[in-house]
């Protein structure tokens, strides 16, 4: 077992991002079976390319052919995103020539030049910094990063991470067999408390969650969790319910609303859907890794569709876990918007029209004012809608106690000062007279309804 403070900085190599599903049902019947030699500087441009009318390649009916150059190189991979749970970096690839990669956009313009030591990721920093990228080159001095700041600066693609304070910090979620209880556990450097998982993780996270077993214990500090950071994964629900029977060394979740996710068993990848079913056999492999190849993954299936390898073979899969172009090709990507197959005269853009069309990712799980909530505080089980008012005044002469639960005999957790302005998140099904609310977006907890106006 292993106390999750002491594994922080190891988590930080471990890959959710915003989904929209409505919430299903698991299976009735569970199944259980520039050159490499200077800076990165000038202006964008294309990828290395050939003329389109090069050779006499072309692509296969499934896709939709894109006029774009064709790009010459040996590989092109999806941008790893350094941040827990959340698929490649959408609109940017990571290209290689002769052993050394480089950073380009979707459409082949290149950003940065092939002259890396590693494939080029996307760091888990936001805001000013974004977007920040991991690249690696053992014999560059100070002046050749100095100079790769300043050009993509110029060109408006962010900056170069140095590393040294980056990572997507941990994010685990736990079932607890002992009392019942499923839960969350994120945070970045230190520990953090258990929290109960909200109905906005569920519609961001896409309703089946990645679980590993877990105790809860008390530590100095607070409630704590133990586990085997070596245990595998089960899919379930908020409620701890098992999507099926199986158990997976690596598991994603079901991005943005995608109707399969992948997971590992072995060495091998395979698709499942909401309801439990493996829609595909454990066959597949990692098609990018991060930029230390420590830890390979399998794309996620973005609108719609899935590049995959098989047997060092590329193709694409569906949301039905089906070939729709089968493992036949010696390379292939896809960003769910542009991709690129490799033919014998080079790369060759592609879209499939059958893709279904892009829309805007919902809030991010930082929006969710129920995210969070320790485990100590009871959760509310009924929540405003239907354009039911949800801010109050607190009408109370003096200060307004805030408790752990609904009713006195719940230890206080602050208090609010007489006419603030607070937010109803919720209620309770089973007690009468309690109002769950935000006040000055950190403290949350439970106040008598009749100080509420």
């Amino acid at each position: 077992m292993k106390r999750l403070f002491w594994i922080a900085a190891s988590v930080l190599l471990f890959s959710g991002c915003a989904a929209v599903l409505p919430a299903p049902s698991p299976a009735t019947t569970p199944e259980t079976a520039a050159s490499a030699s200077s800076t990165a500087s000038g202006t964008s441009s294309p990828a290395e390319t050939a003329s389109p009318e090069t050779g006499s390649c072309s692509l296969p009916s499934e896709l939709q052919a894109v006029d774009l150059p064709t790009i010459l190189c040996d590989e092109i991979r999806p941008v790893y995103h350094y941040a827990l749970f959340d698929p490649p970096a959408s609109g940017y690839y990571t290209h290689c020539r002769d052993g050394c990669w480089g950073l380009m956009r979707n459409d082949g313009s290149e950003i940065l030049p092939c002259t890396f030591d590693a494939p080029i990721a996307l760091c888990s920093d936001e805001g000013v910094r974004y977007p920040a990228w991991i690249a690696r080159k053992e014999t560059a001095d100070e002046s050749f990063w100095n100079e790769t700041q300043q050009y993509l600066a110029s060109v408006g693609e962010g900056f170069v991470c140095d590393t040294a304070h980056c990572g997507p910090g941990y994010e685990y979620y736990f079932w607890d067999e002992s009392c019942d209880q499923m839960f969350a556990y994120y945070g970045s450097l230190g520990p953090s408390d258990p929290t109960h998982i909200s109905p906005g993780m569920q519609s961001q996270r896409g309703w089946w969650f990645p679980t590993r077993p877990g105790t809860l214990v008390e530590e100095d500090w607070g409630p704590g969790v133990q586990f085997d950071s070596t245990a595998p994964y089960r899919y379930r629900s908020a409620e701890g319910t098992p999507l099926n029977n199986y158990e997976y060394q690596q598991a994603e979740l079901f991005y943005n609303g995608a109707l399969l996710a992948a997971a590992r068993r072995g060495d091998r990848w395979l698709y499942l859907d909401g309801s439990g079913n493996e829609v595909t056999a454990p066959i597949y492999d990692p098609i990018y890794e991060t930029p230390w190849n420590d830890i390979g993954y399998a794309s996620p299936l973005l609108n719609g569709y899935a590049a995959v390898c098989r047997e060092g073979m590329f193709g694409l899969l569906d949301s039905s876990g089906t070939e729709y172009l089968p493992c036949a090709y010696d390379g292939l990507v896809w960003d769910g918007a542009l991709g690129w197959l490799k033919l014998t005269d080079g790369w060759h853009a592609f879209r499939i029209a059958s893709a279904t069309p892009v829309t805007a990712s919902p809030a991010p799980a930082q929006g969710d004012p129920l995210r969070g909530v320790p485990l100590t505080t009871v959760f509310p089980d009924t929540y405003p809608g239907n354009g039911r008012r949800v801010q109050y005044t607190t009408i109370r002469d003096d200060n307004l106690n805030v408790r752990a639960g609904p009713g006195t005999e719940y230890p206080k957790i602050g208090h609010i000062p007489p006419g603030s302005s607070v937010q109803e998140l919720g209620t309770s099904s089973t007690v009468d007279g309690w109002t769950f609310v935000l006040y000055q977006d950190w403290l949350r907890g439970w106040v008598s309804s009749e100080y509420l106006e």
